[in-house]
């Protein structure tokens, strides 16, 4: 039997704000009496029109047009909030900095029902944004690495797939925004963080505010830009003032993966159109058609081909619409009471086979709990594949023995392995008056936070949000 969700994805973004519903299909796997549901297929029923951004200046979002521009396209799709299972609704580039991004945040997630992600992490939107682009896909089908650049109005954010799997994200302050400009050339604004590479190029006298743009300048400026991603891409050195692009932490030794671009910027990556003039330039008011060019052109002239993502200015918000969701089925144990359950930090115990293991798992244990004196966090589960019966009861009575019943908050656990349902009958005996949520087939580590909504059918969806994911 085939049932479905319904997802949304928003996506607010330095230059565009998006908004897709699709329909994501599970079906029963199994082949056996356990139940074992999957994601059969995604169908993106609908697409709004991509919108700018509504801003009141440089540091504030316009909450209440945004909130018109939302509502008015679920009537034109017509949905309703309360329609909605599952989804993601973030804040990405530039815009996620601005003075008021929690409160329109917030404000957006009212929009998206009871399950849903509202997050703006740098890491996860290059994640979102590479499985939207089709890159994860890519890597698997063809056995090669590939790294995706997603280059927006304010940042591009990278994430590099092998067979399938993100191996590390990371994001730099490169993008079409950072520049604006108009018609004829007068500069309106410079981001501060292009500051040092301006001085490193000697261009921080020509290009401020208030001047006129030369042409030759800006394509400086974009050209620099698209040899930062080359030479990053082929683990080159990079200069000091390109160094300081990278938000938050630079990227690790990857070898010598494909390249692709999506974002909105790849619009004239892959479109055959060369700006010639400042009035080409500023077609939008800033400097993506010329910086879409240059990555085009600077890649081309040094032999190396960009593959063709499948979405370019809406990978992000397909990414977010239709990749944010896993299911955990199979085997689980879950006090449906409790659900949903939204914005869960995640604290990850690693285990070994061994039961003397286990017990000494338990101090560890203590010690990362302290971390969270007000609240319970989910615990992850690493390893310990396919225990015994007798290490099933040992890890029970360790986590009963050390879980603080006293918070009088649900207990959940995460597995990686296919043993939650025994894991959480076992833990009953223990605590037989704590709520428990005990899931399978789900990884997340410290750092992530967890949303798991109502059961569908034999199986649970959960979101692992991963704000914190490094090269």
């Amino acid at each position: 039997m085939q049932e479905s969700l319904l997802s949304v994805g928003i996506d607010l973004g330095t230059t565009t704000t998006q908004i897709i519903f699709s329909r994501i299909y599970l079906e029963d796997k199994a082949v056996t009496a356990v139940p074992e549901v999957k994601i059969s297929r995604k169908e993106i029923i609908y697409k709004s029109t991509v919108y700018f951004t509504p801003v009141l200046s440089d540091n504030r979002i316009d909450l209440p047009a945004l909130k018109n521009l939302v509502e008015k396209e679920y009537l034109k799709a017509g949905i309703k909030k309360n329609d909605l299972q599952t989804g993601a609704v973030i804040i990405t580039g530039e815009t996620a900095r601005k003075e008021n991004a929690s409160a329109v945040l917030q404000s957006l997630s009212d929009f998206a029902g009871d399950f849903v992600v509202a997050t703006a992490g740098p890491d996860l939107e290059s994640l979102l944004a590479g499985l939207g682009a089709g890159a994860g896909e890519k890597s698997k089908n063809h056995g090669e690495a590939v790294l995706n650049f997603d280059i927006g109005g304010g940042t591009t954010n990278a994430a590099l797939f092998i067979d399938g799997e993100a191996s590390s994200t990371f994001a730099l302050d490169i993008g079409g925004r950072l520049l604006r400009l108009q018609k004829d050339g007068t500069i309106n604004y410079v981001s501060a963080k292009i500051k040092d590479l301006l001085v490193e190029l000697g261009l921080e006298d020509k290009i401020r505010p208030g001047e006129k743009a030369d042409f030759g300048d800006l394509h400086l400026l974009t050209r620099t830009f698209a040899k930062i991603l080359y030479r990053i891409i082929r683990q080159l050195t990079l200069t000091p003032a390109a160094k300081k692009l990278f938000i938050g932490h630079e990227c690790g030794p990857f070898g010598l993966p494909l390249a692709m671009i999506s974002g909105g910027v790849a619009e004239y990556v892959y479109r055959d159109f060369t700006p010639r003039n400042i009035e080409d330039v500023a077609l939008f008011g800033d400097i993506g058609p010329l910086l879409g060019s240059s990555v085009r052109d600077y890649f081309s002239a040094h032999g190396m081909q960009l593959q063709k993502p499948k979405e370019k200015i809406r990978a992000t918000v397909i990414g977010a619409g239709t990749h944010s969701l896993c299911l955990s089925g199979s085997t689980i144990s879950a006090d449906e009471s409790v659900l949903p359950i939204k914005n869960l930090p995640v604290m990850q115990l690693s285990l070994e086979q061994s039961t003397a293991d286990i017990e000494k798992s338990g101090k560890i244990l203590q010690q990362k709990l302290r971390l969270f004196p007000d609240d319970l966090p989910a615990l992850a589960l690493a390893g310990t594949v396919a225990p015994s019966y007798s290490d099933v009861k040992t890890l029970a009575r360790m986590i009963a023995e050390n879980i603080p019943v006293q918070l009088n908050q649900p207990l959940v656990i995460l597995l990686e392995a296919d043993f939650a349902k025994a894991l959480g009958l076992t833990l009953k005996r223990y605590l037989a008056d704590t709520q428990i949520i005990c899931l399978d087939r789900i990884k997340a580590h410290d750092g992530d936070y967890i949303d798991i909504g109502r059961s569908i059918g034999s199986a649970v969806p959960v979101v692992v949000k991963t704000l914190i994911f490094t090269a």
